[in-house]
């Protein structure tokens, strides 16, 4: 599956910027089933896991969705768990508007 880095609350964050706790979500829509990855620390303090579209818009992920800046991809994931298509390259090209490039991506075999 390849998922998409599509939010964090270091994206556009400059190197001389006070530490910052970091925050990420992935998503993959390559796949038979749609994936949501978080995670959060660094280093020993690090935790993170991939999670169904239900269990990733269950009430209890909402903040890490704020903190990791990614409120914006609610209505995609929504959308998806409602039965609708949302593409990668939908996903790419909401990224691309949001941050002037294209989102970094890795393959992972689940």
């Amino acid at each position: 599956m390849r998922f998409l880095k599509l939010a964090s609350n270091l994206l556009g964050r400059s190197p001389e910027a006070p530490f910052t706790w970091p925050y990420w979500i992935d998503v993959s829509v390559d796949g038979p089933q749609a994936q949501v990855a978080f995670a959060e620390g660094v280093a020993h303090g690090s935790a993170g896991g991939v999670f169904t579209l239900e269990e990733a818009l269950s009430p209890q992920w909402r903040t890490h969705f704020e903190r990791a800046e990614g409120e914006w991809l609610l209505p995609y994931l929504e959308r998806l768990a409602g039965g609708g298509v949302v593409t990668e390259t939908e996903l790419r090209a909401a990224f691309t508007e949001r941050h002037g490039r294209e989102p970094e991506h890795y393959d992972w075999d689940r």
